[in-house]
């Protein structure tokens, strides 16, 4: 009868963690847009960001009726913003679901229909500079980590400013090779995108 209390336990989330662009004239968009429109919506969101839950606890939470939590949970969940993480059984032995907030990150834009294609465009290619700028940054801590003199005693991590003498300042002394590269790396990619944007 241990299954009919009711549980405590954690939720298990599966999350996918995956980037969803949105056009604003899109139905999807639209669908997401409506969902978000009550302010009970966004507080049954935000009590989810908190901790998952059942629609009874939501419904407690934000002092709402249990009916209207559901129908806002079921809004949300067909607008990809709220999954069912687990489920639980009441006292009387229902079956309730746990309700959690998906993972995914939201982009939703404004432009025409010709801009969605380079929109695209320049975020894969914005992704995979990244993604290539961390490799070379492991790479560098692999190479030149372990030939810097390290002066931090047993356990500290080789650092910046102590291939450079003590006329390094106090700042460099504490970046490790690989995380300066990483760093100058993205300023340049910032640089070099703020140029683009202004050519435009």
């Amino acid at each position: 009868m241990s299954g009919l209390l009711p549980s405590d336990t954690k939720p298990t989330q599966t999350r996918d963690g995956d980037l969803r662009v949105l056009w604003l004239d899109d139905e999807e968009s639209e669908q997401l847009i409506n969902s978000l429109s009550s302010e009970t919506a966004r507080s049954l969101l935000t009590a989810l960001h908190e901790a998952p839950a059942t629609a009874s606890e939501l419904s407690e939470t934000v002092e709402t009726s249990l009916q209207n939590a559901r129908h806002h949970l079921t809004n949300l969940q067909d607008a990809g913003l709220v999954q069912v993480a687990d489920t639980r059984y009441s006292v009387k032995g229902r079956e309730m679901n746990v309700y959690a907030p998906t993972d995914d990150s939201l982009v939703v834009c404004v432009g025409r229909e010709d801009d969605r294609s380079t929109f695209m465009d320049s975020l894969k290619r914005l992704v995979g500079t990244v993604a290539v700028l961390g490799v070379f940054s492991l790479l560098v801590q692999f190479a030149f980590g372990s030939t810097v003199t390290d002066l931090g005693g047993p356990g500290t991590a080789p650092r910046v400013g102590d291939s450079l003498g003590g006329t390094a300042g106090p700042l460099l002394g504490l970046i490790p090779p690989g995380a300066a590269f990483l760093a100058g790396g993205l300023l340049v990619l910032a640089v070099v995108a703020v140029w683009e944007y202004r050519r435009r």
